[in-house]
């Protein structure tokens, strides 16, 4: 089946045959002046009210993102779930969210997360990229890793651990995860989760019935999510949706076949698609897999 990201491709490629224009397509940006947060209508992503986080229990913050070949910097912004002054004792999990939306259309996803917090000392550190939300700059593939960069000099500032820091990438979160955990080696996290994630730009093109071209013809990305993942050896814990129409599972059947660490685990979920595994797999049984996966 073709994704629906492909189709889009296919439909821009007809009506403006330019790299640019198909490169922007992977980041459709959202702006915002401020952030709802748990006031923000999810509409279908909305999760049940027990696993509400509130403001006194979150902090939004701010970073500075440095464009490595410009040197121009962008203020973006994050929002972390949790005691700050505990940080440096404390297990914290980094989300990177999916496209499109900014942090208030991915809030329920990191309440989710933040359900660990009352039963054992986690937080849960979730930041929007360049040009999303209240974010500065223009969303490109180099800018997630450097926008991710700047999220993880802010762990480090604030003290969080490596040891006691885990990566959660969503979609096109999975991008920047995986690059980092592969090649960013002065902070390593101690395990890492992928939810939905994009073996490559080439792979997309390749495994499409209709796009019959070469991959770098139609974009200048990348995304090589399988390739890098043979350089992560710490754990792995993958979620993929079964019936997912816009990033088929078998992307994700590559990248976990890549990793070269000696423990991962992989969750297919029958019946779901790209956004709704949580729900489909069932809220506690979500929470709990990702307790005992970070306790192992």
């Amino acid at each position: 089946m073709i994704t629906l990201f492909l189709y889009t491709i296919i439909g821009l490629f007809a009506a403006a045959c330019t790299k640019p224009n198909l490169d922007a397509l992977a980041f459709p940006s959202e702006k915002a002046d401020n952030y709802e947060f748990e006031n923000y209508d999810a509409g279908a992503g909305n999760v049940p009210t027990i696993y509400d986080v509130t403001s006194d229990n979150y902090t939004l913050v701010s970073m500075t993102s440095i464009d490595g070949n410009t040197g121009d910097e962008y203020t973006i912004y994050g929002v972390y779930i949790g005691d700050m002054a505990t940080m440096a004792s404390d297990t914290v999990i980094m989300y990177c969210h999916g496209q499109a939306k900014h942090m208030d259309a991915y809030w329920p996803r990191a309440t989710l997360l933040a359900s660990l917090v009352e039963k054992y000392q986690y937080g849960v550190f979730m930041m929007d990229y360049r040009g999303y939300g209240m974010s500065e700059g223009t969303p490109t593939e180099q800018g997630l890793y450097e926008d991710v960069d700047a999220s993880i000099d802010w762990l480090i500032a604030m003290g969080a651990k490596q040891e006691q820091t885990f990566y959660y990438g969503f979609s096109l979160g999975c991008i920047p995860v995986i690059d980092r955990a592969a090649y960013r080696s002065d902070f390593q996290p101690a395990k890492i989760i992928i939810e939905s994630p994009l073996a490559s730009v080439d792979n997309l093109a390749h495994s499409s019935l209709v796009l019959n071209v070469d991959p770098n013809f139609v974009s200048t990305l990348e995304f090589e999510n399988a390739e890098k993942m043979k350089a992560i050896s710490m754990p792995l814990l993958w979620f993929h949706g079964v019936e997912d129409d816009y990033i088929e599972i078998e992307n994700g059947e590559l990248i976990y076949g890549n990793h070269s660490g000696s423990y991962k685990e992989a969750v297919r979920v029958n019946g779901a698609g790209h956004g709704n595994i949580p729900e489909i797999y069932g809220y506690d049984n979500y929470i709990v897999h990702l307790e005992n996966y970070i306790k192992l």
